[in-house]
């Protein structure tokens, strides 16, 4: 649904691109509708001599819930990192990294991974054409609500 906010014009002036790291991870996930009781979340490394990892255990106190398990491969961010720097750069657009890491910890390897690529790669071409002169001069990563925000002041 689009919400018209009077005064404010819709649509971009500039071009704005978007990657996107969906590649199964909840689309994936397995899940199961329970009761109260107990979960543990076991890892088992491929090398079956190693020990098992428990990721999570937590009692479930209410009579309806839902167990839901999946997880976030990020064996590819490196090569996303290097697609949307390269079609940033080009378009002569500001990179802004956003994530929901407040909410989802786990996404801190991701964020980490794309600023490790930025920084080691891009950072300086970045300087060099002026695209992080509004980010004093660094990577911004944006929390998914504040982006939104972000954008409505920016149209």
């Amino acid at each position: 649904d689009t919400i018209h906010i009077p005064g404010i014009e819709l649509g971009f002036k500039a071009p704005v691109l978007f990657e996107r790291h969906a590649v199964g991870g909840e689309y994936g996930a397995g899940w199961q509708k329970v009761s109260k009781g107990r979960v543990l979340t076991t890892f088992f490394p491929e090398n079956m001599e190693d020990k098992p990892v428990i990721v999570d255990a937590r009692e479930l106190k209410d009579d309806t819930s839902c167990v839901v398990v999946y997880d976030n491969p990020l064996d590819n961010v490196d090569d996303l990192a290097h697609i949307f720097f390269k079609r940033c750069l080009k378009e002569k657009v500001v990179p802004y990294v956003v994530t929901k890491k407040t909410v989802f910890k786990w996404q801190e390897g991701f964020w980490q991974i794309l600023h490790d690529v930025f920084e080691k790669d891009y950072k300086d071409q970045y300087l060099a054409a002026g695209l992080l002169e509004r980010t004093g001069g660094e990577l911004q990563h944006l929390i998914s609500d504040a982006a939104t925000m972000q954008i409505i002041r920016w149209t």
